[in-house]
């Protein structure tokens, strides 16, 4: 054990002699980290934490009639674009990170900075977004944290409102291009059924509608014939009753005389007019023929009387014209049967004719089908796009009304901008403490190596062990009180300037422990 622990006896006094070099050693170090240590500034974090709500329940309900967008897309993107360059732009000018008449450098080297120092931590899966800074003064640190949290919500707030502004405004201007379109495209359409009005459309069929017409035209040649053979019928019937009757037969004491054929026709006439204009208008084939009619009879009527005035007065007759009120009668069905002998005619008329310009028309079918076609698909198209504009419009406007009433309900602040409580590791506290330490570690090596490199033998035994050479003698150094007083001078003096360096350390130590806590 001895043999062990001899070469620690023999080291410790030859270091004690070079106590001097280490003390001074360690002062200088304690001076230089001192000044170090005074020179470094305490790093102070700042931190926000704002979580996303996503899942509403206006989603649900608003589901079908509003524009629901990615909402964790678009905050993910602002959250990663959150330190775009005009960003910390502002954020600089906010917080007065930069002193008047800076130059453009020293800005581009402060955006580097703030770049790297700036951190937006993003938890997806639980929506938060966490944002902290780290810098040496504590006040600006909790500003530029508080400018950020401010600029990622108010620019999320923004970015929603302007995109559903610009969809509507987009959209209006899209509405207004269609209206357009969709206008041409009815004045077009409306342009062609003017130019041809027998086309009805490619929906029915060229040769089915000639066959409908056909069909129709032989039913009123049908009804024609029908028509013509009940009114032979009736002047057949006509000309085998008398007109008159006995005066015997006629009620009353006087000679009656009852209306004129020609009247009764009129009446007849106007009774079949008054019905057709009941149904049909003035245009309609029957009214125009039945008129026509009408006014041939009135024509003949007013003949009948010039002939009566040119002949003069009469004696009255035995018998009165027309008593008879089945020969009446028979004359007011003549004349029914003749106007509806006319009305089949024109209707039959009015039939040729369409059938006749469809016929005509056989050569320009297929030109006026493709002409048709065209128009009426350009204008459902672009109807159906009008329509569809028109809601999407509609969901737009409710989306931006739903942003509006939610205004920051989309960003809920979990923890607000706040300063950490104490500095960031390495504190001053603890590099005063390291400084000393290493200030004592650094006397005591440089007094072992002054031992390695300048070698001194306190005994004969470490000679020898040294230099392997045999020691003849040895002479023993005996001090005298004076050099033993110098001696424990000296002692005092070293263990003065350990102490000294000691506790001035401590006391900084303390003293900056005290200025932590106030």
């Amino acid at each position: 054990m001895n043999d062990l622990l001899r070469p620690l006896f023999d080291l410790f006094p030859a270091m004690w002699e070079k106590r001097w070099w280490g003390l001074a050693a360690a002062w200088a170090f304690a001076l230089l980290g001192a000044i170090g240590v005074i020179a470094f500034k305490e790093r102070y974090q700042a931190s926000a934490t704002v979580f996303v709500d996503t899942r509403t329940m206006l989603g649900p309900l608003l589901q079908g009639l509003t524009v629901q967008p990615d909402v964790n897309q678009q905050v993910d993107l602002l959250a990663r674009t959150l330190l775009a360059r005009p960003n910390i732009n502002a954020i600089i000018d906010e917080n007065h990170l930069l002193k008047p008449g800076s130059t453009e450098l020293q800005r581009a080297e402060l955006i580097q900075q703030l770049m790297k120092a700036i951190h937006v931590k993003i938890n997806g899966r639980d929506n938060l977004y966490e944002i902290d800074y780290v810098s040496t003064d504590p006040q600006k640190t909790l500003g530029v944290v508080r400018s950020l949290l401010n600029l990622f919500v108010t620019q999320g707030i923004d970015t929603n409102r302007r995109d559903s502004a610009q969809a509507v405004q987009f959209i209006d201007s899209q509405i207004a291009i269609y209206d357009a379109k969709l206008r041409d495209a009815e004045n077009k359409l409306k342009q062609f059924k003017t130019e041809h009005p027998g086309y009805s459309g490619q929906g029915v069929d060229y040769y089915a509608r000639q066959s409908q017409l056909q069909d129709q035209l032989t039913q009123l040649q049908g009804q024609l014939s029908s028509a013509v053979s009940s009114r032979n019928a009736m002047q057949a019937q006509l000309a085998d009753v008398r007109p008159t009757l006995a005066p015997s037969l006629v009620p009353g004491t006087g000679i009656v005389s009852g209306p004129s054929e020609i009247d009764l026709r009129i009446a007849a006439q106007r009774k079949h007019l008054d019905d057709l204009l009941q149904r049909y208008t003035d245009a309609y084939p029957d009214v125009v023929a039945t008129r026509q009619t009408l006014a041939r009879l009135e024509r003949e009527r007013q003949q009948q009387e010039r002939q009566r005035a040119s002949v003069g007065a009469k004696t009255a007759p035995q018998y009165s014209e027309a008593t008879n009120p089945v020969y009446q009668q028979l004359r007011i069905s003549l004349a029914q049967a003749d106007a509806n002998v006319a009305s089949i005619r024109a209707q039959m008329g009015d039939v040729q004719s369409r059938l006749t310009q469809l016929r005509a028309q056989a050569t320009q079918m297929p030109k006026l089908d493709e002409q048709y076609v065209q128009l009426n698909r350009d204008y459902t198209v672009l109807n159906d796009n009008y329509q569809k504009l028109v809601q999407r419009r509609e969901s737009a406007m409710l989306s931006r009304n739903q942003d509006d009433s939610r205004k920051l309900d989309y960003f809920r602040v979990v923890d607000p901008p706040r300063l950490g409580p104490t500095a960031l590791f390495p504190r001053r506290t603890f590099l005063i403490a390291v400084v000393l330490v290493l200030a004592l570690g650094i006397g005591v090596v440089t007094s072992y190596l002054l031992v390695l490199l300048v070698p001194t033998y306190r005994t004969a035994r470490q000679l020898r062990e040294s230099t392997d050479r045999p020691v003849l003698g040895s002479i023993t150094l005996a001090l005298s009180p004076a050099a033993v007083h110098t001696e424990q001078r000296q002692q005092r003096l070293f263990l003065l300037g350990t102490g000294v360096l000691v506790v001035l350390f401590a006391t900084w130590t303390v003293i900056n422990m005290l200025h932590l806590t106030h």
